[in-house]
């Protein structure tokens, strides 16, 4: 397992939320790489180098459930014999739904046939999905599961979120559409406010660039805070309120969600409030966690 951060709020409570899961503290590998196109990269070498079945790669911005290693084992053992990669489902605050986000389950056995072909991708908004369209045009397939594994941009930093928004600005294919939602949502939530600016920043910025550096300073960002007086949130640290995750994903209003790709709300019944989502949720894992990981 490998948890790509760039300084995210919640890296801390990322991390510790998953070594808590894993039998082995081995298994665990953090790495601080950027751009993040070099961070998939490096995920992809240290997978290679565990000699074991499974690469879940982990952004740092997500807070998982507290079982999620074993729902993550669950996972693999479905996945197709020619799957490349799988992705589960977060509940994304700033978007407003479900969306495969911020983790994946890759097949170590393929991972060198795609570190092979990174130079002759072209460079992306999205450095890691370029990999599994490639793969995808090998023959390979990219699995999507209907499954909450927890959150994603949940108690994020002021600059975190604008970072957000200016890639999504560039990256969302309905970018109106989600204009509209953050605008509306900006009346009452200050993170959606936020990414509102990222959002608009970038669409009048004349030389955009292919990734955002996370360490810089941002001018725009820093004067647009001081202008509605908002502060930088406080350091988060690694304790969250026992339940944190599953109550937030419990409390969405599932019926009113459209933000959620159609197929996603058709499978798990949004219309009659998600009973499938949430009894997935709710429930214990059916595999223990009392055995040995065959988690990378």
């Amino acid at each position: 397992m490998v948890i790509r951060a760039a300084g995210e709020r919640t890296e801390e409570a990322c991390i510790a939320s998953f070594a808590r899961q894993l039998p082995l503290q081995s298994q665990l590998v953090v790495i601080h790489e950027s751009p993040f196109s070099k961070a998939v990269t490096r995920s992809f070498e240290i997978g290679i180098q565990s000699n074991r079945p499974w690469l879940i790669a982990v952004d740092a911005d997500i807070l998982p459930l507290d079982d999620v290693v074993t729902r993550i084992r669950e996972i693999c053992s479905k996945m197709a014999s020619n799957a490349f990669v799988a992705t589960p489902l977060f509940l994304c605050q700033t978007m407003g739904g479900l969306a495969t986000r911020g983790l994946h389950c890759y097949r170590t056995s393929m991972l060198q046939e795609a570190i092979e072909l990174a130079p002759t991708l072209p460079d992306d908004l999205r450095p890691e999905s370029r990999f599994h369209d490639a793969m995808v045009e090998r023959g390979y397939t990219r699995e999507c599961y209907a499954k909450i594994l927890g959150l994603h941009e949940f108690e994020q930093s002021a600059i975190h979120l604008y970072l957000k928004g200016m890639l999504r600005s560039r990256k969302e294919p309905e970018s109106d559409r989600t204009r509209a939602y953050l605008a509306e949502r900006a009346k009452t939530s200050r993170d959606c406010q936020i990414v509102l600016w990222g959002f608009d920043d970038a669409l009048i910025d004349p030389n955009p660039p292919i990734e955002y550096d996370w360490n810089t300073r941002y001018p725009k960002f820093e004067q647009r805070m001081h202008d509605a007086d908002f502060e930088e949130k406080p350091t988060l640290g690694e304790d969250l309120p026992d339940g944190f995750v599953k109550e937030r994903i419990n409390a969405h209003d599932y019926r009113a969600d459209t933000r959620t790709l159609g197929w996603i709300r058709d499978i798990l019944h949004f219309a009659d409030g998600a009973p499938d989502a949430l009894a997935y949720v709710n429930a214990t894992p059916l595999l223990s966690t009392n055995v040995p990981s065959p988690i990378g």
